[in-house]
Formats: structure tokens, sequence, C-alpha cells
């Protein structure tokens, strides 16, 4: 996924660059003086649907459209906390769905799980999962693409959603919805389809952006869940590299967050999960303004230029 950097608020350029590029203008100057250093390339290409860039410098990482995807230094603080509080809270793990994620570490995450019988990962470009079987993000995501129990699945999500099986846990690592085409990705309709594949009791997790930088995205997408009748709870963690990071949890039955300690081997969760979410009270200040995002009124988007403007100019 696209991950917008927090608390990055600098002197902005009075021309930004004529291409049109998705997400945060601080990940694409970062990425043009890591560039400038020479750092040793991995990867330089472009699929159907973007630039990929995997560099080493003193971590490995990767951008998208020169968006920050992840750090290696720090990328088990996001992935831990996306996977662990759903596959804690479920009261099943049979199966599990993965929608995005193609670079395999939600995929290691999970298969940590003995319990676990099938992993369904959807991924739209293919040359994202080829980059991931190979090292050194194999290496990190220890080759979670080639484990038995994983089935990858290179299509749009939007195409995919089987009638002949359920999934107890679905992990939601859509990229931001900084524009139109992914801001369909978190609508009524679409979570609507998704969740018809949940099992009974089941659980699902969705990255939902800064909590601090944007909030109107954050609790449109809580208020989405809310509005297809789920039941759903809101926390957030520190990214060392993107700053606070926020996540929607909901099922269609009751749950109680942080009920349950983690029982796999983590590195970076509390071991109350409780504790992520007990929100600051001016991330709680955006709940009730930010309305549902849905196909007849697409405003997610919008949202997300409006708090991106806001965050910048602070």
């Amino acid at each position: 996924m696209t991950k917008t950097p927090s608390k990055i608020k600098k002197v902005i350029p009075k021309k930004p660059n004529s291409i049109q590029m998705r997400g945060d203008i601080w990940d694409q100057h970062t990425l043009k003086h890591l560039m400038q250093r020479k750092p040793k390339i991995i990867y330089k290409g472009k699929s159907r649907f973007q630039n990929i860039v995997l560099l080493e410098a003193k971590d490995v990482r990767m951008y998208l459209d020169k968006q920050l995807q992840f750090s290696s230094l720090d990328e088990r603080f996001y992935h831990e906390a996306l996977v662990h509080p759903a596959m804690t809270m479920s009261p099943s793990r049979r199966n599990v769905l993965i929608l995005g994620g193609g670079d395999g570490f939600a995929v290691r995450e999970v298969l940590k799980y003995k319990d676990v019988k099938t992993v369904d990962l959807v991924e739209l470009d293919p040359k994202i999962i080829k980059i991931a079987k190979r090292k050194p993000i194999s290496t990190l995501n220890h080759r979670s693409l080639f484990n038995k129990r994983v089935k990858v699945h290179q299509m749009d999500a939007k195409l995919f959603f089987p009638t002949s099986k359920s999934y107890h846990v679905i992990i939601v690592d859509f990229p931001d919805p900084s524009d139109k085409v992914i801001s369909k990705l978190y609508t009524k309709e679409f979570f609507q389809r998704v969740v018809k594949s949940l099992a009974p009791g089941g659980i699902i997790v969705i990255q939902s952006n800064s909590t601090e930088d944007m909030p109107r995205v954050y609790w449109s997408i809580h208020n989405t869940l809310k509005s297809i009748g789920m039941k759903t709870k809101s926390y957030y963690v520190y990214v060392p590299s993107f700053g606070d990071w926020g996540f929607q949890i909901a099922s269609f039955k009751n749950f109680i967050p942080g009920r349950k300690k983690v029982p796999v081997p983590n590195q970076t969760l509390p071991k109350n999960l409780s504790r992520l979410f007990k929100l600051p009270a001016e991330v709680l200040e955006s709940k009730n303004v930010a309305l549902p995002n849905s196909l007849k009124n697409l405003r997610l988007f919008k949202y997300y230029h409006q708090d991106q403007k806001e965050a910048v100019a602070q």
C-alpha cells in the first residue's frame, strides 16, 4: 500500500512536478534525494499500473509512483498491527483473504498461525508479486508467497469474490484513496460485496491512513463500515516512517478489542491490545464530521486532498 508520511512539514515547492502523482509530495523529494546519493538499485521499471523502484540504502525500500511503500527498518510496526488484532479477535482463522499486500509481508504474519489452512492473496500488479518472490524481499517476507497454504490471485479485487468460499478474516491493504479510482475500493457498495464472503463471526480489518494528518479519511472509512451494519472499532499505531497510522476493524457480531493476547511471536505490539484502541481526543474530534463514502457520493478522495492540504500547511 502507498502511505502518506506524517509529521513532515517543510517548505512547499512553488511549482510541483507537472506529472500527476498520487499521494504525498515529500516521498517524491526523499526519493530524489536518495537517488542523488546513488544507492544500490535492486529494481527500477514500470508495470501496467505503476512505476516501481526498489533500492537499498541503509534499508531496503520500495517506491510505487514515487510514493514510499515500505522500509525494511520498520515495516513490522505496520504489518503486525494490520494483521494480529484481527487474527487474535476472530473466533476462527481457518480461511484468510488478503486484498492488496502483494509484497507478502501481511502473508508472513498470517502464516504464523498454525490453524490457518488457506490464504488467498489478491494483488492487481503481477510485477509486485514477481519482485516479492525474489531476494531481498523474499528474505524479508520469509518466502511467504511460496508457502503451500497460500494461493496468489493476480487480478483486480473487484473481480475476485468467490461464491463458494467464506473467510474468517479479511485483511484489506489497499493504497490510500488519493483518486476516484482507488476511492471506489472504499465505498459502501464495495464493502458490501467484500463482507458477503465473511464467515459468521468473522473479522475484517482495513488500513485507513494517518489518524493525525488524514482524520476525515480515517473516520469516513469507519463510518462507511458502520453504514452497512458492522460493529466497527478504530485503532492506530506509530510507524516511524509514516507517523501515527490508523486501522478499522469490524464484524457483524460484537467483539471486545484487546480481549486476548496475540498468541504468536511479534516485535512491536503491546501485550494488552486494548491500548491500540485508545485514540487521542484530537483524533476523535473528526469522527462525526466525516461522512460515509459511496458510489453515489464519492467523497473520500476529496477528504484525502483536503486533509493533505491542511496537514502540509501546518
